[in-house]
């Protein structure tokens, strides 16, 4: 399995959070407004590490980009929560 980052994992439960799956993405700012970091570069640098993986998808529009989590980002999302479950156990 690939180990993400935390800023990663936070990135794709955000967007789990606001709905951004599929064709409903969201846009980039909402993101990280919902995150609130401090800086965007760990947002940003997160964003290019996960699509590049194949876990979410970015979409240029005409005035922001848009992002939403592909089928695997939903794959490794529920991997990421069972593994959270095995180690409470």
């Amino acid at each position: 399995m690939t180990l993400l980052t935390e800023a990663e994992e936070r990135i794709l439960l955000a967007l789990w959070r606001l709905e951004g799956i599929g064709e409903n993405r969201i846009r980039e700012d909402s993101l990280k407004a919902d995150l609130s970091t401090k800086s965007e570069e760990p947002v940003v640098d997160g964003i290019l590490k996960l699509e590049s993986q194949g876990f979410v998808e970015t979409v240029a529009m005409i005035d922001h980009r848009a992002i939403s989590l592909t089928p695997l980002g939903l794959a490794i999302l529920r991997q990421i929560e069972e593994d959270k479950l095995q180690e409470l156990k």
